[in-house]
Formats: structure tokens, sequence, C-alpha cells
């Protein structure tokens, strides 16, 4: 079933009060001259006939929100009021966008210096199996000791307190993880002393062998000849043409850019392109000015985008064809219009209005798209940078204009991706999170455009944007939350952030999932199923069609994700799957990094271990199951999925907690006793589809690669 087709078909319904609802619709298009002369709009963009004839100003009114649905404002005033609860309740953490005092980018992520990993515990799989931990007032170490190290040896020595670094291949330096590491993993692989530098160490030393998108793809141009406007005559500078881009090509790349990656990234205005940039390019031809350069970058993008979902796979690993399609891993689709784009920038890189800004967020969206995730940070820098200037020397910004609007468009998007650089990759920020509090959420309001509404009543595109910076945001007070947590070098029971602390982080996730609009719920146990409304009207559908049927509870054909990855996929439109995969799995996400202290602790204090901490331990455990975003379909159109540089390294820290679950005592006797039956019954399959995702990406994400390179000697893989 589509769900595209099913949230935006209009009802069978015969009764009146419907037929008023969609009559009611109609005339919310009309534009202002046709409503006040009472005759029917033909509703033609940009100026319909009646407009057109009498030379008229054409306006349409903005499409009112619906009242059923929750907004973004309301989702995020709710989320501030959550953060106000962790202010109360835990003073001196700061509000959002501040980072945490004292924060040195030398940190290897532990203060004091560790013992060397001799002295950690061992992850022999001899001993005997059978002394399962019990319940009791007593530790779990007091109780199944035998096979692990003395208490004198951590909880009596100098404490390792617990240094939170969500960026995860931080969690290489843990002393645990890097005894592992010594034991399985060649040196020649195993050296982790670029993980205890500043994260942009570890980006460019994972980058270091990738070789630059190659210069020789271009398009055949030609000298423009033709009338040009007063505007294209005062900037001067030789205009030409791409003699193989048709009108209908442009449309065609156009569409699929905004049908895509704009309900993903919505910082472009699509009736303004199609309107403006489109027709001035088409008729004028291309130069230098950033109308080109948009447009450029637009039709690179467009052509990624539609090989993703059409294009040949570029490897077939035993009969499976890769989720990386279209092109080669060396010359990607677009880059013939990217390399047009490229030469053209150097004449607007140093400005900073909202043209330059959203020039910079596309290519760093191509470069990210193409596994160059060197290049995306630094357009995303430049992005970032001249998002600030624009905002905060401009003074008499209206930002009830449609100007206005694009501008906070971009500005959360700028946020977005810098947090996102901060948090998952330790990279030192630009600084624009501390300007949150002074700039308004994006309303999404404007001039009607027919495309944009259909999407978003297909996808809830709008909803999903919406949710997912509420997300983002509390993600940034969980890492801030957990960061402050306070070094001690004498008490061992403070490995960690407190109990307490932890299980409050938790609630106000849960707070988070409970506050999301309705057309987004899902159950928690089952993050592949379709939406809860959309499940409850496709089982009333079927038991019209067959009253024997038993409604279906999101299992089974009935699933929108699957971790059957040779089975036959759908092609959502308006790249559904991977906006809802992405919301869940980042919320996956959120959970896993509240409860891995807990692994922590299990891993290097196992004689402090509590029932609370092991309850810790398996809830994390519970998190990593079936991640969406590594499942099918959203894993079989990889160049599409967001923030690609974060999610290989984050499926390889969950691969190695669970083969330690398999040859540490401590996890082992956790996962067999609370970790539950779903997890025995569905991590294999998890397990199955991580090291997939990362397989299919080692050939050409370099951040992929180092991953492999552990991953296989743990994991008995072929390198």
């Amino acid at each position: 079933m589509n769900p595209a087709q099913d949230s935006g078909s209009p009802s069978s319904s015969g009764a009146p009060s419907n037929q008023r609802k969609e009559r009611g619709a109609i005339a919310a298009q009309a534009c202002d001259t046709c409503r006040t002369r009472k005759q029917k709009c033909d509703e033609q963009r940009p100026k319909c006939s009646l407009c057109q004839r009498m030379k008229l100003e054409c306006r349409y009114r903005e499409p009112q929100p619906t009242k059923k649905d929750k907004t973004l404002v309301e989702i995020l005033d709710r989320l501030t009021a959550l953060e106000s609860k962790i202010d109360r309740m835990m003073p001196g953490i700061g509000g959002l966008g501040i980072l945490p005092s004292g924060r040195s980018g030398s940190s290897t992520g532990f203060d004091p210096q560790q013992p060397s990993p001799a002295s950690q515990p061992s992850f022999s799989t001899s001993g005997d199996t059978d002394d399962q931990p019990k319940f009791s007032s007593r530790s779990w170490y007091e109780q199944s000791s035998s096979q692990l190290i003395p208490v004198s040896s951590a909880a009596h020595s100098h404490a390792m307190p617990y240094r939170h670094a969500s960026a995860a291949h931080r969690m290489m330096t843990w002393p645990a993880i890097q005894q592992l590491l010594i034991q399985t993993v060649p040196a020649s692989i195993a050296d982790m002393k670029v993980l205890e530098q500043p994260g942009s160490a570890f980006v460019v030393e994972v980058h270091r062998n990738m070789p630059e998108l190659p210069l020789n793809e271009e398009l055949q141009s030609a000298p423009f000849v033709g009338m040009q406007s007063q505007a294209a005559r005062t900037t001067g500078g030789s205009r030409v043409i791409f003699q193989n881009l048709t009108k209908k090509q442009m449309l065609d790349l156009v569409k699929a850019y905004f049908d895509t990656f704009n309900f993903i990234y919505p910082f472009l205005d699509r009736q303004a392109f199609i309107s403006d940039t489109l027709n001035r390019v088409h008729t004028e031809g291309f130069d230098g000015e950033s109308e080109s350069v948009i447009a450029l970058l637009v039709f690179a993008l467009g052509e990624l985008s539609i090989q993703s979902a059409r294009g040949e796979s570029i490897e077939v690993y035993e009969g499976r064809e890769s989720g990386i399609r279209g092109g080669t891993a060396e010359k990607p689709p677009g880059l013939a219009f990217f390399n047009e784009a490229r030469k053209r920038m150097g004449f607007v890189y140093s400005r900073c209005d909202l043209e330059s800004v959203q020039i910079f967020s596309l290519t760093a969206l191509y470069y990210e798209s193409c596994s160059r995730h060197m290049d995306f940070w630094r357009m995303t820098v430049a992005a970032t940078s001249a998002c600030m200037i624009l905002v905060t020397c401009n003074p008499l910004i209206d930002w009830t204009s449609q100007q206005g609007e694009m501008i906070r468009r971009i500005f959360w998007h700028c946020v977005i991706m810098d947090a996102g650089l901060y948090l998952e990759l330790d990279l030192p920020p630009v600084g624009i999170m501390e300007l949150e509090g002074q700039i308004p959420l994006p309303h999404f309001a404007g001039p009607y455009c027919e495309e944009d509404h259909r999407g978003n009543q297909s996808s809830h595109s709008e909803l999903y944007f919406a949710s997912q910076l509420a997300l983002r945001r509390l993600c940034a007070t969980i890492h801030h939350t957990l960061t402050a947590h306070p070094a001690s070098s004498t008490d061992a029971t403070k490995v960690i952030p407190s109990h307490d602390k932890l299980k409050l982080l938790a609630s106000q996730l849960g707070e988070w999932r409970s506050i999301l609009p309705a057309k987004l719920q899902w159950d928690e146990d089952q993050p592949e199923s379709f939406p809860v409304l959309q499940r409850q009207a496709m089982d009333k559908f079927m038991k019209q069609v067959d009253p024997n049927l038993t409604p279906q509870t999101g299992h089974g054909d009935r699933n929108l994700f699957t971790a059957d990855l040779n089975a036959q996929y759908i092609d959502y439109p308006y790249v559904y799957d991977i906006q809802v995969a992405l919301l869940r799995t980042r919320y996956y996400y959120a959970k896993y990094m509240v409860y891995r202290p807990y692994v922590y602790k299990a891993l290097h204090f196992p004689n402090l271990i509590q029932e609370e901490d092991a309850q810790g331990v398996a809830e994390c455990l519970r998190c990593c199951i079936k991640w969406p975003l590594a499942l099918s379909p959203a894993s079989r159109h990889k160049r599409m999925i967001p923030y690609l540089f974060c999610w290989s390294q984050n499926f390889l820290t969950i691969l190695i907690i669970v083969h330690m679950t398999q040859h540490n005592d401590m996890l082992r006797n956790i996962r067999a006793q609370l970790a539950g039956p779903r997890f025995e019954a569905e991590i294999d399959a998890t397990v199955e589809t991580m090291i997939d995702w990362i397989r299919d990406l080692k050939n050409s994400d370099p951040i992929s690669s180092w991953c492999w390179k552990i991953l296989a000697s743990i994991y008995q893989l072929e390198l």
C-alpha cells in the first residue's frame, strides 16, 4: 500500500458535509481578485487568466494550517518545557546551543589518564557460563565474580569516571574496547592514536587517500545568443547555454530535486525557483551569478536523486545489488552539472547573502551524498559562517516576509548541520547554535504551491521536519547533560552519571514521543511498522474486503521496513520511507546514547554493578534492534540518506557491543537474563543489516572503509 496515495486521496464518501469540505479547499486556492469579484478562478500560476488579462497583481492566500496536527511551534514549545524541567532538576547544565564549559579539543573522552588495557576485564570465552547472576541486595559482581577482575584492581584504585562523547569513534578509546582491538585487530589497523586527538584529526586521517571528484566531467556549452534582461546586461560577463539541456530535462531535474531533497532540507522555494531562477537560465543562459550556480546545483542533486532510485547498482555482493545506485563511486550522478557549478562558485564565494548560504548548503549536500565528508564539513562551515553574518548584520530583516521565511529555514538547516558535525564527529562548532533564541522558527507559510502541498499531504514532511528539529535539540541537551558529569578521582561509585539523571533523560525522550503528531506515531517495539494511524486505516479497509481477516499489528508483509534486503521493495514518493526512517532511527540512537554509560560501567567496573545498572545495560541492548535506516527500502537508497557520515560508525559501536555480549561475562549474563526474547529473536537480523550497511559503503565511503577494517577482524569477515 502506498501511504502517499492513502493520505492524499479524496474521501469516497458521498455525504454533503464532505462535499462542502471539497468545495472549501478549492475556494481557498482562488486568488484575491477573483474572490473579490465572486467569480471562478482558473488558479493558474503565477497569475490567473483574469489577472493577466486585466494586468492586475495576482495574490493567493496562504493555506491555513490544519487544527488537527501539532505544528512545529507547538512541538517546540512542548520541548522547551521539557528543557526547562531539566534545567530545574539539573542546575548548571546550561541551555541549548551553549557548549559545555571547559571543553578541550584534545580531550580523549576520559579523565584522568586510563590504566593500560592489560588491567582491564578479559574477553576470553573460557569460563563457566552456568553461573548466572541472581538479583539481591548485593551487587551483581559479588554474586558472579569468579571469572571477572578482583574488586581491588578497579574499585579501590583511582576511579575512571565516564566521560560522555557523542561521537561514535570516541567509544574506541574505552580501555575495554582498546583491549579487544589489540587482541583481534592487526596493529596496522588498530592504531588508535588519531582517536585521542580532536575530531578534525579523525576526519582528515580517514580521508587521507580519498580521491577528489574528477573535473573532466562537464557539459557541452555554447555562447548564448539572444535577448537579455536589463539585469543580465548589468551584471555583464559571458552567458552560455548547454546544447543538450532542454527545458523538459530542466523541469524533470527540478521536480526530482524538490520532490526529494527539498522535503528533507526545505531551504529552497519551489515556486520562486521555477518562476524566477529556472525561467531566467532557460531564456537567458548561464553566467557566474548566484541564480545560475543554484540552478546547476539543483540539477546535479535532481539527477542524483533520480539515479538513486532508478540507476544501476554500482556493485553486487552475492547476488544482492548495492544500495548505492547510479554512476560509480568515482563519478557519481550529476557530476557534470556539479562541475559547471564549481567553475562559477568563485564569483559568489565571499558573499554572505541568502543565495550564497543556499549555494554552500547545496554544495555540501552533494558532497555528502557522494561520501566526501571532509568537503561536506568545509562547505557546511562556509554556509554556517555566512548565515551567521546574514542574520546578525541585518537587524531589519522582516521575518514575516517570504524572504524572512527562507532565511528562517536556511538558519535552522545550518543549526542542524552544525550540531550534527559537533555531536557525531566531534568537530568544532561554528557557534550558530548560540543564536537559536534570536531567530524565529520557520512556519512554512507563503505563496501556495500545489506540488509542495500535495507532497506534504502525502509524506507529512513539515511534521517530520518539526519533529526532527525538536529531537535534534533534545539530543544536544542529552549530550550537554552527560558531558557535564563531574570528574572524580576518589569516588569509584561515580563512574557514570547518576541513575536518576539518566532516568530523567530517558523520560524526556518518552515525553517527546508522546507529543508526536498522530500521523507520525509508531509502536515502540516495532520500529519497522507503518505509522499507527495508517496501519489502522489499512486494517479497516482489509476488514471491509474480507470480514474474516484478522487485523494485523505491523508484522509480516505489512511493515514499512524489512530486514530482508533481498526482498523487492517499494519506491515511496517524496522519500517518505527515508523521512520516517530518519526520525525513528534518531530516536533509538538518542535512547542508545542515554543508556550507553551503563555498558561502560559493566565493562570497566563489573564489581559495582547493581540491579538498576544491569537493567540499564539491557535497555541499551534493546535500543539497538532494527534501526530503520539499516533496513530496506531506506538502505537501498544510500545516496539519499541524511547525515551519512555518522551511521557507519554508530553501527560499528553497536556491533562491537553485541560482540562483547558473547565474550564478556558480565554482558553475557545481562543479555541472557534481562535483554528479553525480542532481543534474542531479532539481534541476528540486526547484526546482518548493519554489517551489510558497512560492507556496501566500504569501497566508496572513507569512514565506512575504516569501520570495515575493524569490523572484519572482529567478526572474521573478508577484507
